[in-house]
């Protein structure tokens, strides 16, 4: 799962991405220091779980959960016992009082864990309906190849053609999760069932060479070891 922290103190940051580092599964993609800076990542990146601080400057935990229209999973961190009916009535996945141990914090992961399997067994459909200029297209999932963004568009590279269609990155990586997709540059999500090979920080799709971003190497090389 991929997740990040929303934490203004250091130390509390430091110790969960210590947890974090323990957990095969999950990876930390970045820590915040507060709510307005990840909301900019979020909204350009598809998050798994949110460890969130309840008592952020500016604005709160609990505020900042409740502006997200599609909010991933979300594990509250706070030094304050009376803000657990907040986090229930938010339907948190669990909430952690500080100061907690790896053992605490392990069991809501593992809390996390089912609710993520759940999710991710939303049943992809084989075909998709994307609009391209004037024209609507059905095209296979399957027949994807990659794609990329460019602003407020993305191009869908197929075998046979490309599609330039409006839309997000980060929306067609949450349509395509739990899928044979997965992100490898901050501008590009693959086919894993299209690469052809792997050659240092480059992959082969076809007939294109794209870039493989350091962060997510290591993921890429687990999903096609």
């Amino acid at each position: 799962m991929n997740c990040i922290i929303i934490e203004d103190e250091p130390a509390a940051q430091s110790i969960l991405e210590s947890y974090i580092s323990r957990c095969t599964d999950l990876r930390c993609c970045n820590t915040f220091a507060d709510a307005f800076s990840a909301q900019a990542f979020l909204d350009a990146n598809a998050v798994d779980l949110i460890f969130l601080d309840i008592n952020l400057p500016e604005m709160s935990g609990v505020s900042f959960l409740r502006s997200l229209v599609h909010p991933p999973l979300v594990i509250f961190t706070t030094a304050y016992p009376h803000y657990a009916v907040d986090g229930f009535d938010l339907e948190v996945v669990d909430f952690l009082l500080k100061p907690f141990s790896f053992e605490r914090f392990y069991k809501a992961v593992n809390k996390a864990r089912e609710k993520f399997s759940v999710r991710s067994q939303t049943i992809l459909p084989a075909k998709l309906s994307v609009k391209s200029g004037k024209r609507i297209y059905q095209i296979m999932v399957e027949d994807i190849q990659f794609i990329e963004t460019c602003g407020d568009y993305v191009t869908i590279f197929c075998a046979d053609k490309k599609l330039v269609v409006h839309g997000t990155l980060k929306s067609w990586e949450e349509k395509l999760k739990g899928s044979s997709f997965l992100k490898v540059h901050r501008t590009t999500i693959v086919n894993l069932q299209k690469i052809n090979h792997l050659e240092g920080n480059m992959i082969q799709v076809g007939d294109h060479k794209l870039p493989i971003s350091e962060q997510f190497k290591e993921q890429l090389l687990e999903r096609m070891g």
